[in-house]
């Protein structure tokens, strides 16, 4: 019984430590990418904010880089302006936050200032300052 668990857990494992080693290739990046983009700008907000989640979750894994998903930024900026519920605002702004691109930390330091959503607001303002603090840059606001 003991080894019968153990090839079990084996066979489960395996696969998952192998699919971590490995790489995507430059083609499946860009389908992977492509894929997820579509997602972003689904009728359907539960495809909507897990397409930001899994995106933000790819460059932590450094599946892909920020460049490979640089084109999927202009439909996050729009979910993190006019997203449903505040999980869809959340999930854009915390990929915005990973991709790194300037444009769209900016768009955060916009959306702490300004928006009438308070939690969205303060995740923004945490993100946004902590973008700088990790970058060893200065930002633009006091909060």
């Amino acid at each position: 019984m003991k080894t019968l668990v153990i090839v079990l857990l084996a066979l489960v494992l395996l696969p998952a430590s192998t699919l971590r080693s490995e790489e995507f290739p430059e083609k499946k990046k860009a389908v992977v990418v492509d894929n997820l983009e579509v997602g972003l700008v689904s009728d359907n907000s539960g495809l909507r904010t897990s397409s930001a989640n899994v995106i933000s979750n790819l460059i932590t894994e450094a599946y892909i880089d920020e460049g490979d998903a640089y084109k999927a930024m202009i439909p996050l900026l729009i979910m993190l302006e006019k997203g449903e519920t505040e999980c869809e605002r959340i999930c854009a702004a915390v990929a915005l936050f990973k991709l790194g691109n300037g444009i769209g930390i900016y768009r955060l330091r916009g959306i702490a200032l300004f928006d009438d959503n308070e939690k969205v607001s303060e995740i923004c303002k945490n993100l946004y300052t902590s973008y700088h603090k990790l970058n060893g840059t200065e930002y633009l606001i006091d909060l």
